[in-house]
């Protein structure tokens, strides 16, 4: 059976989703979607990429639809998710994928256009459920859970590799940091800020409480706290809820991140136990979610990587009862076939 999609909010996830549901999920079906922009513009960036290329099927505006691979998809431009029909072209679950109605409440509103589930692609403090494939999907009920968190890409690599380690070595606690790629958020490409944006005139609320973030990312390394991934670890592994700690350094590449976790464990173990109890987990109750390189790799190397984190083994050291490893992982592309993944579990029959 056919699961059909509605998107709110075609930017870089929307794009990535809708390819990789094309390339590869002929079990679900994008049948409409929303967004602010105009048609022409939205339908121009999803048929050319920077990151990915060109979409490997022919893309045109028509009337108020985009036509991909000769199938008209209706699109809206609603401002508001409680004023998107959904159920007039049978959607049955949306992806919140705008960033500006990221937590539950907003979210919300999708339902009352028809949708029957609402995926947020972002961590969310107030969705029914923070789930991550792989890590807590177990918690999910479907009689009370019907605005779904799928956390953030970041979430994701940083708890790969901690749930496959505290199981056999007990997580005393963590401090994580993060090279995160400037091309997966918007930023400034000159120090300055964005008149568009709150915080512009003097009687606007801050858009930018950390000055940091007005700072040239295109050409600086920008130091950004990031208490949010603290937080959205904490929902999905509660049993290691405020033990581990982050923050991101944002670099002036134009995709993929690395993750450098340090943990301080209640059995010590030595690199080579570690790499092979991560390998474990890749190829067990993580597999096609977390891998384990042993070849040299840079973060050109996992652009189009499917897995939410590649250990690069040859970066695991210890020194006592700490250990540090590194997670490699695309931020968009990864996270959106953990996307798919999500989708898929919701929509089998017996969560329904």
């Amino acid at each position: 059976m056919t699961v059909r999609i509605g998107i709110n909010g075609v930017g870089r996830i929307g794009r990535n989703l809708w390819r990789i549901v094309h390339m590869s999920a002929p079990d679900l079906q994008i049948a409409a979607v929303n967004d602010t922009a105009d048609l022409t513009t939205v339908a121009h960036l999803l048929r050319y990429d920077s990151m990915r290329g060109r979409f490997p099927a022919p893309v045109e505006a028509a009337g108020d639809a985009i036509v991909v691979a000769g199938r008209a998809v209706p699109i809206w431009h609603e401002a508001r998710p409680d004023r998107i029909p959904w159920a007039q072209h049978g959607v049955e679950l949306v992806v919140e994928s705008t960033g500006q109605f990221a937590r539950g409440p907003a979210a919300r509103g999708h339902l009352r256009g028809g949708a029957e589930r609402v995926i947020i692609s972002t961590a969310t403090p107030d969705a029914d459920v923070s789930l991550m494939m792989g890590i807590n999907e177990h918690a999910y009920q479907p009689d009370r859970h019907r605005v779904v968190s799928n956390s953030c890409c970041t979430s994701y690599c940083l708890a790969a590799m901690a749930q496959s380690l505290h199981p056999e070595y007990g997580v005393v606690s963590g401090s994580a940091t993060i090279a995160y790629s400037h091309g997966s958020r918007p930023g400034p490409l000159l120090d300055g800020v964005d008149p568009s944006q709150p915080g512009a005139y003097p009687n606007q609320p801050a858009a930018y409480p950390n000055l940091r973030m007005i700072r040239a990312n295109a050409t600086t390394i920008v130091p950004a706290n990031v208490p949010g991934i603290r937080h959205a670890l904490d929902l999905v592994m509660p049993e290691l809820a405020g033990r581990i700690t982050a923050t991101a350094l944002r670099v002036p590449v134009r995709a993929s991140s690395a993750a450098t976790l340090v943990l301080r464990l209640a059995q010590p173990a030595q690199p080579h136990q570690v790499n092979q109890t991560l390998a474990t987990a890749a190829a067990g109750l993580l597999k096609n979610y977390l891998a384990v390189s042993r070849e040299p790799l840079v973060s050109s190397d996992v652009i189009g990587s499917t897995a939410s984190c590649v250990v690069d083994a040859g970066l695991t050291t210890s020194l006592g009862d700490l250990v540090r490893v590194v997670g490699w992982y695309d931020n968009e592309w990864g996270y959106a076939n953990r996307l798919v993944d999500l989708i898929r579990f919701l929509s089998w029959p017996g969560h329904r």
